[in-house]
């Protein structure tokens, strides 16, 4: 009896360090490459929130930490030069998910204002709060039938309602019909990332 004993506890212990062996090295294939994955997403999404040919070092922050979130960045005119925008994330809690955006802002004088937000993560209720990250053509049905002399853009009509606005201004975004608590939680991840941004160029007061 014993020795049966002592026996399926050896055979337990191989099994649960062949086991741990096993995920130890499936961690170490997929974590690099879910960390370039991640990385690539948020230099696009960076990319996506500055004035169009300005330049960003993601490498080097002004503020913060990219790996906590909270990292804050300049973004320098084409060609160089002095910064034209300013860009950080911000994250709240949703319905059913944290809401995390990149947001780039602009200087108006002493006024922050909102150059553009793309939400980098969420897990909200599909068809309701899950809009805040789904975007729509400027192409009408036509013109994708047959085709524009216009280039074919994209955009989310509810995170366009915070370009040029204010921090001050940004609980005056209209929330999106049946997702008020997304909606709120958006604009709080916005508020958050002018913050960050307000406290590194020591706080233009809006």
């Amino acid at each position: 009896m014993i020795r049966n004993i002592a026996k399926f506890v050896v055979i337990l212990a191989v099994v649960c360090t062949a086991m741990g062996g096993g995920v130890a090295v499936l961690y170490g294939y997929f974590h690099d490459r879910i960390a370039l994955r991640e990385r690539a997403a948020m230099e696009e999404a960076i990319r996506a929130v500055v004035p169009e040919g300005a330049a960003v070092d993601a490498d080097h922050p002004l503020a913060g930490s990219a790996a906590e979130g909270t990292a804050v960045y300049a973004a320098a005119a084409p060609g160089g030069g002095a910064a034209v925008a300013w860009v950080a994330g911000g994250q709240a809690i949703g319905y059913s998910s944290t809401v995390k955006v990149m947001v780039g802002a602009t200087r108006d004088g002493d006024t922050l204002k909102v150059f553009r937000v793309v939400v980098l993560a969420q897990s909200e209720t599909p068809g309701l709060g899950a809009t805040v990250a789904e975007t729509r053509s400027t192409y009408t049905l036509w013109q994708k039938l047959f085709g524009s002399d216009r280039p074919e853009k994209m955009f989310n009509p509810f995170l366009a309602r915070f370009e040029q606005r204010a921090a001050g201004e940004v609980r005056d975004v209209q929330a999106i019909t049946a997702a008020t608590i997304t909606s709120n939680a958006t604009k709080a991840a916005v508020e958050q990332a002018l913050g960050r941004i307000r406290q590194v160029l020591k706080g233009p007061h809006e």
